[in-house]
């Protein structure tokens, strides 16, 4: 993802199984015209970290098929150009951190689209 992350003109990035590591960092600064970001098919992924500065242009999310990720990144707090948030096929728990009542719904309180199609429960 460092490298990934440096790319100057990279807006778009989706693959399915591109990261096999258990953590995942988008460092400050990096992604810097990244629109749209979809995480897919990461069964190894464990832990996210967004740091401030990171993703500045981030307009759309979507996360899928991440079973092992426990928690949404603090670092999404940060990112005030997330319009769209997707998350299919995930965890019942991962989907109810995420809502209304959940503990990390102020990370993501500040996006207008919020969806959670085909997540469990």
């Amino acid at each position: 993802m460092k490298t990934l992350g440096k790319l100057p003109n990279l807006r778009y990035f989706s693959g399915w199984e591109v990261f096999v590591r258990k953590k995942m960092v988008c460092s400050r600064k990096g992604f810097p015209q990244l629109k749209t970001l979809l995480l897919r098919g990461l069964p190894n992924l464990e832990e996210w970290t967004v740091e401030e500065g990171a993703m500045p242009s981030l307009a759309r999310l979507g996360i899928s098929d991440c079973y092992k990720l426990k928690v949404f990144p603090e670092g999404m707090t940060f990112i005030t150009t997330l319009k769209e948030l997707e998350i299919r096929w995930m965890t019942r728990a991962f989907k109810g951190l995420l809502q209304e009542d959940g503990k990390d719904f102020y990370k993501i309180q500040h996006m207008p689209s919020i969806e959670f199609p085909n997540s469990e429960g």
